[in-house]
């Protein structure tokens, strides 16, 4: 059983890190926190590695109800999400920017009037964006739907993930200086092209998951009528 959980945090830890690249929201926290004090970076990056963990154990708990309530199927939103995934994948190859020009533009508004950025921009959409999110519902539907004991122990590993994943986010912030100055922007730049093969492989694997269960579901109602 602690070998199957250990296998289970493992697995979301491996679905969810690429996707989140703690590393690669270093050269913005840098942007962002320009003129910050240590303690004040400090601050920031504890409340977004906090946001950032709140966020994706709600979708993890309440994410199943949330589908409900839009009538969503989650074979329809692994395809999605796994479109979105891939675009993110393609973006890392080439090196783009995480930020949009529009969220940017959103961005240089709120340094100039000296709001929060801890929960946006670098929460939601940096680190616990879309991709982020999907792959967090794919995991919980894994872990099942029921409330036996095997579920909450799943549940509970993905959780163990998901905190590991925010240590690492605060980490990577608290020390962003040091490891800009240690693997310098290209350093960087080579990580996330290295990290985009993985996500651009999760989101194919997502779409194809999403359109495996569209089928099977489809065979179920055709064999029942």
């Amino acid at each position: 059983m602690i070998e199957e959980l250990l296998t289970f945090v493992l697995g979301s830890f491996a679905s969810l890190f690429p996707i989140v690249d703690p590393l690669g929201a270093v050269p913005i926290f840098l942007v962002l926190a320009t003129g910050y004090s240590p303690e004040l970076q400090q601050k920031c990056a504890i409340k977004t590695s906090l946001s950032f963990v709140g966020v994706l154990i709600f979708f993890l708990l309440i994410g199943d109800s949330i589908l409900e309530f839009f009538g969503l199927a989650m074979s329809g939103v692994k395809v999605a999400g796994g479109i979105v995934i891939f675009e993110t994948g393609w973006e890392a190859l080439k090196a783009e920017p995480k930020l949009t020009p529009t969220e940017e533009e959103a961005l240089s508004c709120q340094i100039q009037e000296h709001k929060d950025i801890s929960f946006i921009p670098l929460t939601i959409p940096l680190l616990a964006g879309p991709g982020a999110i999907t792959v967090t519902l794919g995991l919980a539907a894994e872990a099942g739907e029921s409330f036996s004991t095997e579920t909450v122990l799943h549940l509970g590993a993905i959780i163990v993930a998901i905190l590991l994943i925010g240590i690492l986010v605060y980490g990577c912030l608290i020390l962003s200086n040091r490891l800009l100055n240690l693997l310098g922007e290209n350093g960087i730049i080579a990580f996330t092209r290295f990290l985009g093969l993985f996500i651009l492989a999760l989101g194919v694997q997502l779409i194809l998951s999403g359109l495996e269960n569209w089928i099977e579901g489809l065979f179920s109602t055709y064999l029942s009528n």
